[in-house]
């Protein structure tokens, strides 16, 4: 084989190469963190921290925590990527009534943000979940 076909065959490789990656869906973040398994993880030690704080425990009295659990991880996984439909009740509607004020919502966020930490999410994991996250204070706080 001539140098010249060795170059031509190389440089019809190296376009190949190179046009697939250009084209190649970019990966979720669903998909990044590790998925459906994760977020269970994450949401089950958050839960767990949550049920038993003094301060906000008493707002999930008679909510059993699988469900409350499964809610949060389909709510989650639809909205960063991933392939769940959340079907559950809004959030508006699932916190009239109970006068959640701003900061009773940040010491939820916080033991989220440290499950996160403990399953270990990157810094910029955790800030891009919360990002998506964060309209949903705008429905459940009230001001």
């Amino acid at each position: 084989m001539s140098k010249h076909c060795i170059r031509l065959t190389v440089s019809a490789i190296l376009s190949a190469l190179i046009s697939a990656c250009a084209t190649s869906p970019e990966q979720s973040l669903y998909d990044e963190i590790g998925g459906h398994k994760t977020l269970n993880t994450i949401y089950g030690v958050a839960i767990t921290r949550i049920y038993t704080d003094p301060v906000i425990g008493h707002y999930f009295k008679g909510v059993p925590k699988k469900h409350l659990r499964d809610q949060l991880v389909l709510q989650t996984c639809e909205l960063i990527g991933g392939p769940c439909e959340y079907d559950g009740k809004s959030m508006e509607e699932s916190h009239k009534d109970l006068n959640i004020k701003e900061r009773e919502f940040y010491i939820l966020v916080e033991y989220v943000q440290g499950a996160m930490r403990d399953v270990g999410l990157t810094y910029q994991q955790e800030n891009r979940i919360l990002k998506k996250l964060a309209p949903i204070k705008y429905e459940t706080v009230y001001l």
